[in-house]
């Protein structure tokens, strides 16, 4: 039975450590750069959880998985919030890139009818 907890401990360790190492390199584009935090920070009550299971402390445990849950949960409103704040704000550029291309095509056409 210890070997199996043991086996958990480590395989919960081993992917909270490539969630918190993905969520980094996530953050180092400038694109990605805020929900690469987001999502190496929602991964690190996992280590916490790792180490419950390690210490086998129930307590510590779940402690760790409430806040795994908590930082999930607050990670998806936070995207949810965003796509919806992003989507009035791309409608805007994309009419603004619309609009300079007709003043573009506008001032060829009256260089040409000038010459």
């Amino acid at each position: 039975m210890g070997v199996l907890i043991t086996f958990a401990g480590i395989l919960v360790l081993l992917v909270s450590l490539a969630g918190i190492a993905l969520g980094l390199f996530m953050a180092v584009d400038r694109h990605t750069r805020e929900p690469g935090i987001l999502f190496a920070l929602w991964w690190t009550p996992a280590l916490a959880m790792a180490t419950g299971i390690f210490m086998r402390d129930p307590v510590t445990f779940s402690v760790a998985l409430i806040c795994f849950v908590v930082a999930g949960v607050a990670m998806y409103f936070e995207r949810r919030s965003a796509s919806k704040s992003s989507s009035g704000r791309w409608g805007a550029a994309d009419s603004e890139r619309t609009t300079s291309r007709r003043i573009r095509i506008r001032d060829r056409e009256s260089d040409k009818t000038a010459s």
